[in-house]
């Protein structure tokens, strides 16, 4: 397997290693020593766990558990969560046991943050199989769950132990899944590499194209754990991960309650693409890059429109509720050009107003 390592400072945020390959999750115990820990927890959903617990189980040299939640971002709840550190008092977790979260961000948020607070925190390793949850939500050690209607209020910075990256998994996901994760793909180049942005807005890959994926999974990872080695606790730099997020993790939350749920990477490039407008009208960047991004977007299989019209008062509501806020204003990540974004914008509303037109129904 080809690897790297995102290192980092300190005794609380300590370096670990991101592998990658294809078909290697039943040699999983040959890459990572786990023979020290006393008991492994293998936490898993009805979408993963069909198709990779068996074989994941299979390598593992100690005693072991499985445990499957439902799948889908409605089960990433303190319901939820409770019901997984029961699981593990009854497993008989000890401080030198281990979690494996095998499955998509969801997975990974919930068992991560479970870890990281069952005895004030035990060892966890990220095993993700959605693309979205390989290129951003396994690396980088934030964890959580949504509450109150706001997505991840709760949670807690806690590395992993190591990410395990096999895209032989991306074949087991439905298009409109994998599609999904090309969202994140995107913003990586917008914020950091424009020359890996122009890649990608010509054919897709598909899910057995693995030599592609693996350059985009590993070039994304190498552009996070950047980030991240210079900002664990987004303090400053870290926040430029965050562009697309602020309206479209408001997006996605209020879409959760209606009858057309949108998956994440749907909702952060319906996103991606109003706060490049923002971006534009704030004379940062063109209108031809803006129709580029969002070219790029459709090309990939990722919507550029809402299916219906969104009050705008909902969506200002759960932006205000944004843990990257101040004093009750919206601090915004929004691009000063291709390869290279701002963070800690204060916007007008009318700026906003525009944004959010962008992205409405086509009439």
């Amino acid at each position: 397997m080809e690897r790297f390592k995102l290192t980092l400072s300190s005794e609380q945020d300590p370096s670990y290693t991101i592998f990658f390959g294809h078909e290697e999750i039943a040699q999983f115990a040959q890459h990572i020593d786990i023979s020290n820990y006393s008991r492994v927890a293998v936490i898993s959903d009805t979408n993963a766990s069909p198709h990779w617990s068996a074989a994941l189980t299979r390598a593992l040299p100690i005693p072991h558990d499985t445990f499957v939640l439902p799948a889908g971002e409605t089960n990433k709840t303190l319901s939820t969560l409770s019901t997984i550190w029961t699981s593990f008092q009854e497993m008989g977790l000890d401080r030198r046991s281990l979690v494996l979260n095998l499955g998509g961000g969801v997975i990974g948020d919930m068992g991560g943050f479970a870890a990281s607070t069952y005895m004030r925190g035990i060892d966890f390793i990220q095993l993700p199989t959605t693309l979205l949850s390989q290129v951003d939500a396994s690396v980088g050690g934030k964890v959580g769950i949504n509450f109150s209607g706001v997505k991840n209020l709760l949670g807690t910075f806690q590395q992993p132990k190591a990410v395990f990256i096999d895209v032989a998994t991306l074949r087991t996901l439905p298009l409109r899944e994998f599609r999904s994760g090309f969202a994140e793909i995107v913003k990586h180049g917008l914020i950091q590499d424009e020359a890996y942005f122009q890649q990608l807005g010509h054919t897709p890959p598909t899910p057995e194209d693995t030599e592609t994926l693996l350059s985009w999974i590993k070039r994304s990872c190498e552009i996070k754990a950047d980030v991240v080695q210079r900002d664990v606790r987004e303090g400053g730099l870290r926040k430029i991960l965050n562009f697309g997020h602020t309206i479209g993790h408001a997006i996605e939350s209020h879409a959760l309650h209606t009858t057309a749920p949108l998956l994440h990477g749907e909702a952060i490039a319906l996103g991606m693409i109003a706060e490049a407008e923002i971006s534009r009208s704030l004379g940062y960047i063109s209108a031809s890059l803006v129709e580029h991004i969002e070219h790029t977007l459709q090309t990939l299989g990722l919507p550029t429109r809402l299916s219906s019209p969104y009050p705008r008062a909902v969506l200002e509501n759960m932006m205000l509720a944004d843990k990257k806020n101040h004093r009750g204003t919206i601090r915004w990540t929004l691009l000063k050009r291709c390869g290279e974004a701002i963070f800690d914008q204060e916007v007008e509303d009318h700026h906003i107003d525009t944004a959010l037109q962008r992205i409405q129904p086509s009439s």
